[in-house]
């Protein structure tokens, strides 16, 4: 299944489960001074899962462009890491909650008309003291115990460590889902159950709010990876031909498991991360998201000169961009 495709029929299941479809934010929402780069599908929604403006509708699901630079080390060297990545989401406000979520996941990823993936190769993970979770995984979809891992609030809390570390507000236990492939158990989703609103201290610190709300994230480049049966994302339709390309660009062979390749992956993904954002205007400068494309930019550049290129050749990786 092509990325496209993947995208296209996951907004269009969860359409058939009553969500609006929304589109992508912004990649630097100028309205929020909390982050420099939309880092997750559900930024968006922040002022309906706070209760702070009139709701048009309860449920949700988009495909958000975002960008993160926390694992900016990672990128390149693992098969799963990006600066650039887009999120699938489903989002309920004060909706539906626990059972559908996880009901509705199970039926796209194994259902025929939609992923149609193996049920035996799927696992899940919940918050250490999750029951109802545990329970409608266990009892309800027949999850083999196991494939169910109980973990703690730094594996399946959102944010991660909340209720002892913080920060204060909105957060919740999550059940995370993962996919056996021949490479080894990739992680493809996400369901925040965003249930609680931290205040101080424990060992009484959350609180109930008054919804309940639903916050899902499945990685599109993870997810098309485990669809074409690929060892990792940079392998997939729409993004190993940019690899290859910048291979082509700089005049050397993508060998996946050199250190050239590592540089070659990270100059597809760097470029991909800067086109985005220069196209909302991110020009490459002194401070905030400017200084990070600046970094990405330098970052890529450097990879090249270590190839042996002294001319600028970024540019010329924009027009070969995949379709």
């Amino acid at each position: 299944m092509k990325s496209n495709e993947l995208r296209e029929k996951y907004l269009a299941f969860f359409e058939t489960k009553g969500c609006t479809r929304r589109p992508s934010d912004v990649l630097v929402p100028r309205w929020d001074p909390s982050v420099l780069f939309t880092p997750a599908g559900m930024n968006q929604f922040k002022d309906h899962f706070l209760g702070r403006c009139k709701l048009e509708f309860t449920r949700a699901t988009t495909c958000q462009k975002c960008l993160r630079t926390g694992d900016i080390d990672n990128v390149g060297r693992t098969a799963y890491h990006h600066t650039f990545f887009e999120m699938l989401g489903n989002f309920s406000f004060g909706d539906y909650f626990k059972r559908d979520a996880i009901h509705w996941a199970w039926e796209f990823l194994t259902d025929k008309k939609w992923l149609a993936l193996d049920p035996n190769r799927i696992s899940a993970t919940v918050y250490l003291d999750d029951d109802e979770a545990a329970g409608i995984w266990l009892n309800e979809i027949k999850l083999p115990p196991e494939r169910l891992q109980r973990l703690g609030e730094d594996e399946n809390f959102w944010p991660a460590n909340a209720p002892s570390q913080g920060p204060d507000g909105v957060c919740g236990p999550c059940s995370e889902i993962y996919y056996q492939t021949e490479f080894g158990s990739v992680e493809i989703w996400n369901l925040v159950f965003t249930q609680f609103n931290r205040v101080g201290d424990p060992p009484h610190n959350l609180r109930p709010l008054p919804s309940r709300n639903i916050d899902t994230g499945m990685g599109l480049e993870r997810t098309a990876a485990v669809l074409q049966g690929v060892d990792t994302n940079f392998h997939i339709d729409i993004l190993r031909p940019l690899v290859e390309a910048s291979g082509e660009v700089c005049h050397v062979r993508y060998e996946p498991e050199s250190e050239t390749g590592r540089r070659l992956r990270r100059i597809a993904d760097h470029v991909r991360a800067c086109t985005f954002a220069i196209h909302e205007n991110v020009i490459p400068g002194p401070n905030k998201e400017k200084y990070v494309i600046k970094r990405l930019l330098r970052r890529a550049v450097l990879d090249g000169h270590q190839m042996g290129m002294r001319e600028p050749f970024l540019h010329k990786l924009v027009a070969r961009w995949p379709n």
